[in-house]
Formats: C-alpha cells, sequence, structure tokens
C-alpha cells in the first residue's frame, strides 16, 4: 500500500506543474513572494499501491486576497482514489501578502492542469 504521506507528494508535484505553468516559483520568488501551506487534508476513496499509475488534476477552489485553495482529484484510469485540499498562503517577509497577479490572473484564463506519475 502506498504511505499516506506519499499522496501529499503527489498532490505537491501535480501543484508545481500548475505553478510552473504560470510562471514557475522562480517567477513567484522573482517578485519577493513565498507560498505557504496553511491547511491541508485528504480524503481516500481507494488503496492505491507504490507503482501504481496516478493522475492528479489540480483546479483552483477558491482565490482569495492572501490565500488559494487548490482540490487534487487522484485516479487510477477512471477510479477515483483520493480527493486532497490545500490551501497556499502567500507571504512575503514572513507576513502574508496579496497573491501575485501571475497567479490570479492566470488562475482567471486556465484554471486547471493534469498530471500523471
Amino acid at each position: 500500500m502506498m504511505h499516506a504521506i506519499r499522496y501529499y507528494e503527489h498532490f505537491e508535484d501535480a501543484f508545481l506543474d500548475w505553478l510552473g505553468a504560470r510562471g514557475g516559483y522562480e517567477r513567484l520568488r522573482e517578485q519577493g513572494a513565498d507560498l505557504v501551506v496553511k491547511v491541508s487534508g485528504c480524503e481516500h476513496h481507494a488503496p492505491a499501491r507504490l507503482g501504481d499509475v496516478l493522475a492528479v488534476e489540480s483546479v483552483p477552489a477558491r482565490i482569495g486576497s492572501t490565500s488559494i485553495t487548490m482540490t487534487f482529484t487522484m485516479r487510477r484510469g477512471e477510479e477515483l482514489v483520493a480527493v486532497g485540499t490545500v490551501t497556499y498562503v502567500c507571504v512575503r517577509d514572513g507576513r502574508p501578502s496579496p497573491l501575485p497577479d501571475m497567479l490570479v490572473q492566470s488562475t482567471r484564463l486556465a484554471p486547471g492542469s493534469d498530471r500523471t506519475r
């Protein structure tokens, strides 16, 4: 069986792909911003095993002034394996800060991305 922490690794990889399509972490850091996890959760629907080919779709569920909540849907083929949510808060100098336009504007244009691993 795949250990519970591995689900979050898949979610994070999918988030980094999603972020990469919007300029990537480097562009975010150039603006003096960083994203930190405030809340995360995972609802398991079916067990996964190491070696399974899993696809993760990442979609913004909520965009606030300083945070973005992502929903991650993990599937093995057509079978739903897990649904995760992670809320990321934008920080500058250790304090909450408005989300950069690169996230807010591009999210309105292209909300989701898929990753298979």
